[in-house]
C-alpha cells in the first residue's frame, strides 16, 4: 500500500515538473514570437519612411527617376539583408530553446511563420547566388610604400630635427591579410604577416658609426653619392576593422592594432668618389638594432587602399631613444 502511494507520489511531481517545464518553453517562444513581430514592424516602418524619402526628392526634382529606381533596388537589398540577419539571430535562439522539443513554424503565428519561410528562401536563394559576399574569412595579397624616419623621447616634434632626410628614407612592404567577419561584413580582425624593407639615409655627407655599443652619425672622409642603413624584418600584424558601407557598395574603413617584427638582416651601403673613381662598400652589423621588436597601427582607407601609420615603441638603436615611425600607402591586390 505504502509503494503505491509512492509511485503515485513520483508520478504527481514529474507530471508537476512537465508542466512547468512546458509552460517555461511556451513563454520563452511566445516572448521570440514578439520580438520577431517587433522586428518586421521596425523594419518595414524604416523601409517604407526611406522609400518616401526618395519619392520626395523625385517630385523635388533633387534626384532623376533612374537614380532613384537605383537607390530603391539598394535599399531593397540593405534591408532585405538586415533583416534577414535579425530574424536568423532570433530563429537561432528559437532553436537552442526548443532543443529536444519538436518545434515547427506553426509554434509561433502563421502571419510571422510565413514571413519567416519567405526569409529563409530569401537567404537561400541570395547566398546562392552571391557566395563570395558571406565568407567568413578573406585573404589579400598587398603592397605598400612610404616613407620612415624617427622621432626622439616620443616627441613628435622632434622629427624636424631628424638626422635623416624625409623623402630620402623609405620602405617598402609586401605580404599576405587576412580579414575575419565580426559582425555582419562591418567588423573584421586583420592578421597576417609581411616583409618589409626599411632604409634611413643620413643628410649631408654622412654615414653610422658602431662604437661602444652606440651608434652615431659621423661625416664620411671622402664624398659620398649613396649613404644609407637598411633593415629587413618579417612583421606580423593583428588589427580591428571597422567598414562603413557607401551608396556605391564600397566602403570607407578605420583600423587599430599592434604588430611585432622579427629582424631579418642589417647592412650600410655606401658609395663614395675617391681618387677619381667610384667605389661601393658593404658594411655588415647589426649596430644594436634589435632582433625583436614591436609597435602600434592604425589606419583609414577605403575598399582596395588605405593610408596608413606605424609607430615603434620598442627603440631603433640600443642605447637611443629614437623610435621608427612609417608613413604609407597600402594596396590589396
Amino acid at each position: 500500500m505504502k509503494t503505491r502511494k509512492y509511485v503515485l507520489l513520483i508520478w504527481i511531481l514529474l507530471l508537476t515538473g512537465n508542466l512547468s517545464a512546458q509552460n517555461e518553453l511556451n513563454y520563452k517562444l511566445l516572448k521570440i514570437n514578439k520580438k520577431i513581430d517587433s522586428v518586421l514592424r521596425q523594419k518595414s516602418q524604416q523601409f517604407e519612411a526611406e522609400l518616401q524619402r526618395i519619392d520626395q526628392q523625385l517630385q523635388h526634382k533633387k534626384i532623376t527617376p533612374e537614380e532613384a529606381e537605383t537607390e530603391k533596388k539598394r535599399l531593397a537589398k540593405q534591408y532585405a539583408e538586415d533583416l534577414d540577419y535579425a530574424i536568423y539571430k532570433l530563429t537561432s535562439d528559437l532553436k537552442k530553446i526548443s532543443k529536444g522539443t519538436h518545434v515547427t513554424d506553426t509554434t509561433i503565428n502563421n502571419r510571422t511563420a510565413y514571413k519567416i519561410r519567405k526569409i529563409r528562401f530569401y537567404r537561400k536563394s541570395y547566398y546562392d547566388k552571391c557566395p563570395e559576399k558571406h565568407k567568413n574569412t578573406y585573404a589579400y595579397l598587398f603592397l605598400s610604400t612610404g616613407l620612415n624616419n624617427v622621432i626622439s623621447d616620443d616627441k613628435i616634434n622632434s622629427i624636424e630635427s631628424s638626422p635623416y632626410g624625409y623623402i630620402q628614407s623609405r620602405f617598402f612592404e609586401t605580404g599576405i591579410d587576412w580579414k575575419t567577419n565580426f559582425v555582419h561584413e562591418k567588423v573584421f580582425l586583420v592578421y597576417g604577416f609581411s616583409f618589409v624593407w626599411n632604409t634611413l639615409k643620413p643628410t649631408g655627407n654622412r654615414y653610422h658609426v658602431l662604437t661602444n655599443d652606440t651608434v652615431n652619425i659621423i661625416p664620411y672622409p671622402y664624398d659620398l653619392e649613396r649613404s644609407k642603413l637598411r633593415h629587413i624584418w618579417l612583421r606580423l600584424p593583428i588589427s580591428l576593422e571597422i567598414n562603413i558601407p557607401d551608396s556605391n557598395h564600397n566602403h570607407l574603413s578605420a583600423s587599430a592594432g599592434i604588430y611585432g617584427k622579427f629582424k631579418l638582416t642589417t647592412k650600410q651601403k655606401l658609395t663614395y668618389f675617391a681618387n677619381g673613381n667610384s667605389h661601393d662598400e658593404i658594411l655588415k652589423n647589426d649596430y644594436t638594432i634589435p632582433y625583436f621588436a614591436y609597435g602600434i597601427k592604425g589606419s583609414i582607407g577605403g575598399t582596395n587602399w588605405h593610408i596608413y601609420a606605424d609607430y615603434d615603441i620598442t627603440p631603433l638603436f640600443k642605447k637611443e631613444h629614437k623610435h621608427l615611425i612609417s608613413l604609407g600607402v597600402k594596396w590589396r591586390l
